[in-house]
């Protein structure tokens, strides 16, 4: 299936969940696996149509479902997968939400599965330029996609602390900030640093902690560097953010 298949004849293929299960368990950090999500959207994802399908089954706002779909597109192009994507309610999940990326087919997608909750995304609209955070996170999620099909996870992961290879998607989401940036001058790509900087925290003992706001912030500014203003292709953006985080301990 081809990546500009995610946006033809108005069609979009963002997803929601038909009947979440009525017991789940939300997982910690953004990575998980197909039994939660199955959790978060159920059993009958369906595709819906930005110009006449129903509001309930993309973010309630149809000019911004369809920025989100070219969004998502160019994401695909760039980084060369094409996972499914959803909205899910995340009204249970603790702070301002979550989103989680999977190597779950269930969204009937090879390359995997990214679902976005519905709270995290009006939380992050309520901010100025908050559509350009939404990318981010989801340019962060992507980047998550791009490791699985890659096979580079367990290389990432020390001592089952995964900090590195949080660290290494905010490159590639910085990555994404500076392609886009290329294209489109007044693309707003401090957001998408910013974004990830507040993501941040200091409880560096857990297995789950992503980076410092420092860290993280400095994760998305060297892969923005990677591809503004002289872009590096993606594979080797890729390696060289793997080479990046390893000065960063865990």
């Amino acid at each position: 299936m081809h990546r500009r298949e995610l946006v033809l004849g108005g069609l979009v293929t963002i997803v929601c969940g038909c009947g979440c299960a009525h017991s789940r368990v939300v997982p910690p950090g953004c990575v998980t696996d197909d039994t939660a999500i199955r959790g978060l959207v159920g059993n009958a994802p369906h595709s819906f149509d930005i110009n006449s399908g129903p509001l309930e089954s993309g973010s309630g706002d149809r000019d911004f479902d369809r920025a989100l779909a070219i969004s998502l597109s160019k994401l695909c192009d760039i980084f060369g997968v094409l996972p499914g994507f959803a909205f899910f309610d995340d009204s249970d999940v603790g702070g301002r939400g979550n989103a989680f990326a999977s190597r779950s087919q269930r969204l009937g997608r090879a390359d995997g599965s990214v679902v976005f909750g519905k709270k995290l995304l009006h939380n992050l609209l309520q901010q100025e330029q908050g559509a350009a955070a939404v990318i981010g996170v989801c340019a962060h999620e992507f980047g998550h996609i791009a490791q699985f099909k890659r096979r580079v996870r367990d290389n990432m992961v020390v001592d089952g602390k995964i900090k590195r290879l949080e660290l290494h998607a905010d490159y590639l989401a910085g990555y994404f900030a500076g392609r886009r940036k290329l294209e489109k001058n007044d693309f707003p790509a401090a957001v998408i640093a910013h974004t990830q900087w507040v993501g941040g925290d200091f409880n560096t003992w857990k297995p789950t902690h992503h980076g410092t706001p420092e860290e993280r912030g400095q994760a998305v500014v060297e892969g923005f560097q990677a591809a503004f203003p002289d872009p590096k292709p993606f594979d080797r953006a890729f390696n060289d953010g793997m080479t990046f985080v390893t000065r960063f301990p865990v």
